[in-house]
């Protein structure tokens, strides 16, 4: 049967639940062209408010082909984007970027071998795979060639480098996606990697590359989110729910889209998912939900060889020379002149992998005589994102997803946290991991870098039977809880995955165990504890509450003290400061982080300014907390006021000055200073950092991801804070927000992707769910036939190729 009579036989059989209209316009969309729709794929959008795809086909392939041209609809220049960067041709078409970074992605993603990875895994794809991969492909080229590149949605429409996509682009960009948390930010250290005296004409490469990509794979700038499964015991229906929210970049390739794909009898899910990777990453459907949150632990090693004297591309192991491998990589660069100019170099690589110079963070950890570097990445060889997000959208409950999960073990850097319709909760961090003996270990833990001697074998990740890839831990040695009250995750690691039962024993590269948590982990902890049985309402306004841990902690005793201070100043860096005007601030501050909280801006300086101080003030007792912290209870300790309120006064005095010197009044209301920018309009945003331990986070990164797409700028920084002259530009925290409960008849969600479906100024879509985040406002999750037909919005659309 062709694609087109399938659709219209899928519409017959949904004429009962479909409104006639809806079924009748779709019918003469096909009708139009009822022989090319004969030819290939074919699928129905219907895009409910807000511009929510809802994708209807009769396989998988035309769903992909469906959910793809959709998502070229509305973000076609982010995947666009990113495959010009995993064909290593950024400074092709862009020179060698700004600090070089082109130059050292270009080399990076060479010496990587993600396009060459991704052409040997074409031939090892299902049947399945292979069906929903040239379906998604074609789907985004058949967008393409029916708007052309002069007119494609958004920042990159007319640009020189826009064309179709291959199935090995989209296989190279899901690696790609696998080593965010390892490669994805060591393209510094991997293009700068040179033999001492090597006669090639050393790259432009900035320190700055480097140091901004460990950051992003050490955890100073992490990607966060939170993730809730509340089980029967916690529920008001007596089934699942889910709160899934991740917090993620509101610029650029990572930011999250959100549809619901249907294949009658095959697949039925909704949520959101990255482009590039089809079908849904954190969702639902109509048995199981699941979220995900960025893991703590380890997804790479650093290793140190000892060189053989004067060859500096050999390397003992046990004593025994080793050659390296050497890879001849030329790039073509664009001249000021718009000329291209060929660039090549040799990247080495050595039995653990890349070759890396890391002398822009330590001059010692650079590649001497005697010395090199190296990693070695457990998601290298990760090829399994295409299939693990579909097979978990096919199981009935949490055991199915456990088994599926199990068996494809793809999830590449991120908790699980999953609830069904018979109200299981179940948590567990999958990601793969490296298996290290008790000896490694040791070394490993060590030193502040985990740098193992990658010269002694004993050092060498462990293979294992049952794990996905020789050398990583496997599935069934992995954290794992499942309970019928709740579990959860913030970022910490495994080890509180609920306050009543700890996960301890696995190896530390899965994570600390024994550590303090964070703020915003013992805030979630205190906001799922805080309600006796959830409903949905109550779970949506439960983690958009504007409460923080600290200012619930502090806020009274910060103001009690700096009324006893009076008009008495508080010097701090020489410079007296009267707080009055802030103890005025904070005594009449609602003490919550919403748009028209008046001090909020106040306290997350003061909190900001003793932490600079005072690094670990919020996991320790001193500055901050007077009860120190307990192991055995993680989630309310440390806690209590600090002996001393000098610290406290200090960071008030403080941010006080950061605020003047920015122009902003110590009562000034949130919405002011902290918003997003949506086509020239500030939009206010709520919420707040990680530091003042508040769920729903809202602040600004100077690294959403590699796109090149144009940033928001933040402004000039006051000395030592995040505040600027612009304020609290966002660009990053609460992405898409799903409450979901399960009831007697089926899923019933609420939902809100922040920065709104489409990146096209000109879309409706493009910034009305962020002016309903402003009030925290939460929208119908459309699952049901019956739901999305009902939809006074509701549009429909077939399309093929």
């Amino acid at each position: 049967m062709s694609p087109f009579r399938r659709v219209l036989s899928l519409l017959s059989a949904l004429i009962v639940l479909v409104p006639a209209a809806v079924a009748t316009s779709t019918a003469a969309a096909f009708a139009e062209d009822p022989a090319t729709a004969s030819s290939g794929y074919a699928a129905v959008i219907r895009r409910t408010a807000h511009g929510v795809p809802h994708v209807l086909a009769a396989n998988l392939g035309s769903a992909a082909f469906g959910q793809a041209w959709a998502y070229a609809e509305d973000r076609f220049c982010d995947l666009a984007d990113q495959v010009v960067k995993v064909r290593s041709e950024r400074s092709r078409w862009f020179g060698p970027g700004p600090d070089g970074a082109n130059l050292a992605s270009d080399f990076a993603y060479q010496s990587l071998g993600v396009v060459a990875r991704a052409q040997e895994q074409l031939t090892r794809l299902t049947a399945e795979e292979r069906d929903v991969l040239n379906g998604y492909v074609r789907g985004f080229n058949a967008f393409l060639a029916a708007t052309g590149a002069a007119r494609v949605p958004g920042w990159c429409a007319g640009q020189p480098w826009i064309g179709p996509i291959t199935a090995v682009d989209v296989l190279a960009y899901q690696r790609d996606i696998a080593l965010l948390a390892s490669g994805n930010g060591l393209v510094g250290p991997i293009a700068l990697a040179e033999p001492p005296g090597s006669a090639a004409a050393a790259l432009d490469i900035a320190p700055s590359v480097t140091v901004d990509g460990l950051r992003t794979i050490t955890g100073e700038q992490p990607l966060s989110s939170n993730g809730w499964a509340i089980g029967a015991d916690r529920s008001q229906t007596g089934k699942g729910m889910l709160v899934g929210n991740p917090h993620f970049p509101w610029e650029g390739e990572l930011k999250f889209w959100e549809s619901q794909v249907t294949v009658p009898g095959v697949v039925n899910v909704y949520g959101a998912s990255l482009g590039g990777i089809p079908g849904v990453q954190i969702g639902f459907t109509d048995k199981v939900a699941w979220t995900h949150t960025v893991a703590d632990g380890a997804r790479f090693t650093f290793y140190s060889v000892d060189l053989v004297p004067g060859a500096p591309t050999r390397y003992y192991v046990d004593g025994v020379p080793e050659a390296m491998t050497g890879k001849t990589v030329t790039i073509k660069v664009k001249q000021p002149n718009g000329s291209l100019q060929n660039v090549t170099r040799t990247m080495w690589s050595t039995r653990y992998g890349p070759v890396l110079d890391l002398s822009p963070i330590d001059p010692s950890l650079g590649w001497s005589a005697t010395t090199a570097f190296t990693y070695r990445d457990a998601n290298i060889d990760n090829d399994r994102l295409l299939r693990v997000w579909l097979n978990m959208a096919k199981a009935t409950d949490v055991n199915g997803l456990k088994a599926s999960i199990g068996r494809d073990q793809g999830i590449p850097w991120v908790n699980t946290i999953a609830t069904d319709s018979s109200g299981n909760a179940w948590y567990t961090d999958s990601s793969p991991t490296p298996n290290l003996s008790a000896s490694a270990l040791a070394e490993w833990g060590s030193n502040p870098l985990h740098l193992l001697n990658g010269s002694d074998s004993r050092n060498a990740w462990v293979a294992v039977p049952g794990a996905r890839s020789p050398g990583l831990i496997p599935f069934a040695q992995q954290p794992q809880l499942l309970r019928r009250d709740y579990v959860f995750n913030s970022n910490d690691s495994h080890w509180v995955p609920n306050d009543r039962q700890f996960l301890t024993g696995f190896s530390p590269l899965q994570g600390a165990e024994g550590a303090p948590l964070t703020a915003r982990s013992r805030q979630n902890l205190k906001l799922i504890g805080s309600v006796a049985r959830f409903d949905l309402a109550t779970l949506g306004s439960t983690i958009l509450t504007g409460d923080s841990l600290t200012a619930s902690e502090l806020t009274g005793y910060t103001v009690a003290a700096c009324r006893a201070q009076g008009s008495r100043p508080v010097v701090v860096d020489g410079v007296s400061v009267d707080v009055s005007a802030g103890c005025s601030a904070l005594a009449n501050w609602d003490r919550k982080f919403d748009p028209a909280s008046r001090g909020a801006v106040l306290w997350r300086e003061t909190i900001g300014a003793v932490l600079a101080q005072y690094p670990d003030a919020l996991t320790t007792a001193g500055p901050l907390f007077g009860v120190a912290f307990n192991p055995a209870d993680p989630g309310r300790t440390p806690r209590g006021t600090p002996a001393s309120p000098t610290p406290l006064l200090e960071g008030l005095a403080r941010g006080l000055l950061r605020m003047r010197a920015v122009g902003f009044a110590p009562n000034v209301p949130l919405s002011t200073v902290q918003y997003t920018v949506k086509a020239g309009q500030k939009i206010p945003v709520p919420g707040s950092t990680e530091n003042v331990g508040i769920a729903s986070m809202a602040q600004y990164s100077p690294a959403p991801g590699t796109s090149l797409e144009p940033f928001m700028n933040p402004g000039t920084f006051a000395e030592g804070s995040e505040l600027t002259d612009k304020g609290y530009v966002v660009n990053y925290g609460t992405s898409f927000l799903l409450t979901l409960a399960y009831t007697a008849s089926g899923p019933s969600a609420k939902c809100i992707l922040t920065y709104s479906e489409s990146t096209n100024p000109a879309s409706p879509f493009f910034a009305d769910q962020t002016r309903m985040y402003t009030n925290k406002q939460l929208r119908d999750c459309r699952y049901s036939e019956s739901s999305i037909g009902a939809d006074p919005a509701l549009t429909v659309k077939a399309v093929w190729g």
